[in-house]
């Protein structure tokens, strides 16, 4: 599931509040994703086919239990709001249920009338259930830093003329990793102030929403570095046992019609929905903070 690369989520609040490594946040309530109307979606039951063949269930899982987990960055940053309550509000706004829900409409929208056959096709197959766990295995271990570290080495100690960095970058290009998690990441920094601002929140130091968003899109250079080692030291941890036939199989699938549609449609789905909950999880964020008075972002 390529569209699973980076955690860094909120990459903005590194240089604007403090909080470091925020991963991706799946807030519930934020996650109210109507359909768009009259717009063309695939057969349910195919839809649902795919999703359980990719092992959808499973992925909103690792990201729910990284979620509870932000809770330890938050109180990190010394915002002067107890553990107890950023929990509280964690565990309330995760819901693996609504999140899962969100994923399907999301999909089902960006699929719209696509041929769903040769995707669930390529993931039924032996090859293709293998792939969906390793992935699956490589985002849990890699929620680990020191995991993600051997990740980063592994990929740095491949010689740039093996076979396998040539397969390895040529995945990545195919289905352009780098830069559509980038423009995702970036698009949830803003999102997540544009939370904070709709509940209130004022800038302790008078920034206004352009300065704060040119201080965001300034960091761009930095996120796109750090998304761009995560996803090389995944590819490289992820496929390690693949043959480079198989590695190949997957990477061909890619460059078809399906292949280029369902990519697109991953990143489609991912990014709508974090926008909405990196807004919802800012907004959460601000009333903490003014609730107990806490110390400004």
């Amino acid at each position: 599931m390529t569209a699973i690369a980076s955690p860094e989520m909120f990459s903005g609040l590194s240089c604007l509040s403090g909080v470091e490594s925020a991963k991706y946040a799946l807030v519930s309530a934020a996650l109210c994703l109507c359909g768009m109307g009259a717009q063309a979606a695939p057969d349910e039951a195919q839809l649902k086919t795919l999703m359980q063949a990719m092992l959808f269930e499973d992925v909103v899982d690792v990201l729910c239990d990284e979620g509870t987990e932000m809770s330890e960055d938050f109180v990190e940053a010394g915002y002067g709001v107890p553990k107890p309550m950023w929990d509280k509000m964690l565990n309330r706004l995760y819901d693996e249920k609504v999140m899962a829900q969100a994923f399907h409409e999301e999909m089902g929208e960006a699929l719209g009338d696509a041929d769903l056959t040769p995707m669930i096709s390529f993931y039924e197959t032996d090859l293709g259930q293998k792939i969906a766990r390793l992935e699956l295995e490589t985002r849990k271990a890699m929620s680990d830093e020191a995991t993600q570290e051997v990740a980063n080495d592994a990929w740095s100690a491949l010689d740039p003329e093996a076979e396998r960095a040539q397969l390895i970058e040529d995945y990545v290009q195919v289905n352009d990793l780098v830069e559509m998690n980038v423009v995702g990441a970036m698009n949830s920094d803003i999102a997540y102030y544009q939370g904070l601002w709709s509940a209130g929140f004022e800038s302790e130091s008078g920034m206004g929403d352009s300065e704060i968003l040119n201080a965001i899109w300034a960091s761009e250079p930095e996120v796109r570095a750090d998304v761009s080692e995560w996803v090389y030291g995944f590819s490289t941890m992820a496929y390690e046992t693949l043959s480079d036939e198989e590695f190949e199989a997957y990477i061909d699938f890619g460059r078809t019609e399906a292949g280029q549609k369902l990519n697109h449609a991953l990143f489609s789905s991912f990014d709508a929905v974090y926008e909405h909950v990196s807004r919802g999880l800012g907004a959460g964020t601000a009333k903490l903070m003014q609730e107990f008075d806490g110390e400004q972002l």
